[in-house]
């Protein structure tokens, strides 16, 4: 898939998030570079999250190469566990829980980062998104160590099911066209009353400077 070249990121708020159960520390929004409903934003902890489907084929070491100035992932990092198990505390996830509740939810959430058709892994016993994680550096085809990656799904062989939401092992898969998770800051524009509340604190210094004249 092509991509427009990364420049500033200009975000619109889109009126509904991922399905089932938006939570309000999580909200879906547009980019400017990859389309509509393409990033996840973490409120609580101020980060932004890609959508996992657009990293297919590149692989950890191509999403390095185009996060620099010009590429595609400019702005964007490889995102740690840390930040992937933040984001579960955001959206009120556990790893392991057998509430249904969260279990729909972190489906919601595996089916927004893996769209219908893309990215979503299915083993013998579980259901879920997965991507590499920063924390264990670059993978390579030669056999050097393996990356962790993150899960997150539902683990189906026992019962009752349970959340599959953690960092895991990785290894005896070809690096090149692994999904990345990817992280970024967020880029929260000042709310409306911030800055009609800061023209009236102009004004009102304007008077001041008037009557004291």
């Amino acid at each position: 898939m092509k991509h427009v070249k990364t420049t500033a990121a200009i975000m619109a708020i889109v009126a509904t998030g991922f399905t089932p159960g938006t939570q309000a520390a999580t909200i879906v929004i547009d980019d400017i570079n990859f389309g509509a409903a393409s990033v996840l934003r973490d409120i609580d902890n101020n980060r932004e999250f890609l959508r996992l489907d657009l990293t297919m084929g590149y692989g950890y070491n191509g999403v390095l190469a185009e996060s620099g100035a010009g590429g595609i992932f400019e702005g964007w990092g490889v995102a740690s566990a840390a930040d992937m198990d933040a984001l579960g505390v955001s959206a009120g996830i556990t790893h392991g829980s057998t509430d249904v509740a969260q279990i729909a939810l972190v489906e919601g959430m595996r089916d927004w980062f893996c769209p219908t058709g893309t990215c979503v892994n299915l083993s013998s016993t579980h259901e879920y998104a997965r991507g590499l994680v920063s924390d264990a550096g670059p993978f390579y085809d030669s056999g050097e160590p393996s990356l962790l990656a993150f899960s997150m799904g539902r683990r189906f062989n026992v019962t009752p099911e349970e959340v599959d939401f953690r960092t895991s092992g990785f290894g005896a898969y070809s690096h090149t066209n692994e999904e990345i998770w990817m992280v970024r800051p967020s880029a929260v524009p000042v709310p409306a009353a911030v800055w009609l509340f800061s023209s009236g604190l102009v004004g009102l210094i304007g008077i001041a400077r008037r009557k004291s004249a």
